[in-house]
Protein backbone atom coordinates (compact mmCIF):
# COMPACT_ATOMS: atom_id res chain seq x y z
CA UNK A 1 0.00 0.00 0.00
CA UNK A 2 1.45 3.37 -1.05
CA UNK A 3 1.74 6.24 1.42
CA UNK A 4 2.32 8.80 -1.33
CA UNK A 5 -0.18 11.69 -1.43
CA UNK A 6 -2.85 11.45 -4.15
CA UNK A 7 -2.02 12.80 -7.60
CA UNK A 8 -2.82 16.43 -8.43
CA UNK A 9 -5.81 15.33 -10.54
CA UNK A 10 -7.50 14.13 -7.35
CA UNK A 11 -7.56 17.50 -5.54
CA UNK A 12 -9.36 20.85 -5.65
CA UNK A 13 -8.18 24.09 -4.13
CA UNK A 14 -9.40 25.03 -0.67
CA UNK A 15 -11.93 27.48 -2.14
CA UNK A 16 -14.08 24.44 -3.02
CA UNK A 17 -15.26 24.16 0.60
CA UNK A 18 -15.74 27.88 1.25
CA UNK A 19 -19.45 27.41 1.99
CA UNK A 20 -18.94 24.55 4.44
CA UNK A 21 -16.17 26.42 6.28
CA UNK A 22 -18.35 29.54 6.54
CA UNK A 23 -21.17 27.37 7.92
CA UNK A 24 -18.87 25.76 10.49
CA UNK A 25 -17.00 28.87 11.63
CA UNK A 26 -19.50 31.65 10.88
CA UNK A 27 -16.98 33.64 8.84
CA UNK A 28 -15.13 33.65 5.51
CA UNK A 29 -12.28 31.16 5.96
CA UNK A 30 -10.59 30.90 2.56
CA UNK A 31 -8.60 34.07 3.21
CA UNK A 32 -7.61 32.99 6.74
CA UNK A 33 -3.90 32.29 7.09
CA UNK A 34 -2.48 28.98 8.24
CA UNK A 35 1.11 28.24 9.19
CA UNK A 36 1.97 24.58 8.57
CA UNK A 37 3.00 22.53 11.60
CA UNK A 38 5.49 20.56 9.48
CA UNK A 39 7.19 22.98 7.09
CA UNK A 40 6.17 26.38 8.49
CA UNK A 41 4.80 27.63 5.15
CA UNK A 42 2.17 30.37 5.55
CA UNK A 43 -0.67 30.20 3.05
CA UNK A 44 -4.31 31.23 2.81
CA UNK A 45 -6.72 28.36 3.42
CA UNK A 46 -8.01 28.77 -0.15
CA UNK A 47 -4.53 27.86 -1.45
CA UNK A 48 -4.53 24.51 0.37
CA UNK A 49 -5.38 21.30 -1.47
CA UNK A 50 -8.73 19.66 -0.82
CA UNK A 51 -9.07 15.89 -1.10
CA UNK A 52 -12.56 14.39 -0.88
CA UNK A 53 -13.44 10.84 0.04
CA UNK A 54 -15.12 9.43 3.13
CA UNK A 55 -14.53 12.92 4.57
CA UNK A 56 -12.61 15.99 3.50
CA UNK A 57 -8.92 16.63 4.01
CA UNK A 58 -7.10 19.94 3.46
CA UNK A 59 -3.36 19.56 2.88
CA UNK A 60 -0.52 22.06 2.89
CA UNK A 61 0.28 23.14 -0.69
CA UNK A 62 4.00 23.22 0.13
CA UNK A 63 4.59 19.85 1.84
CA UNK A 64 1.23 17.96 1.68
CA UNK A 65 0.95 17.67 5.49
CA UNK A 66 -2.62 17.44 6.79
CA UNK A 67 -4.03 20.85 7.75
CA UNK A 68 -7.66 19.96 8.48
CA UNK A 69 -9.93 16.94 8.37
CA UNK A 70 -13.71 17.09 8.33
CA UNK A 71 -15.83 14.00 8.94
CA UNK A 72 -19.58 14.46 8.53
CA UNK A 73 -22.75 12.67 9.49
CA UNK A 74 -26.33 13.89 9.45
CA UNK A 75 -26.14 14.86 13.12
CA UNK A 76 -22.68 16.41 13.45
CA UNK A 77 -19.34 17.50 12.00
CA UNK A 78 -15.99 16.45 13.44
CA UNK A 79 -13.25 18.95 12.57
CA UNK A 80 -9.56 18.46 13.35
CA UNK A 81 -7.15 21.34 12.67
CA UNK A 82 -3.33 21.25 12.66
CA UNK A 83 -0.84 24.10 12.46
CA UNK A 84 -1.39 27.74 13.42
CA UNK A 85 -4.63 29.24 12.09
CA UNK A 86 -5.34 32.98 12.12
CA UNK A 87 -8.88 34.20 11.53
CA UNK A 88 -11.34 36.63 13.04
CA UNK A 89 -14.73 35.62 14.44
CA UNK A 90 -17.65 37.96 14.99
CA UNK A 91 -17.94 41.63 14.21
Amino acid sequence: MSTDPPTTAAWLDGNAIAGLLAELFGTEMTTAERACASCGARRAVGAHRLYRGAGMVLRCPACDDVAMTIAMSEERRLVTMRGRWTFELGA
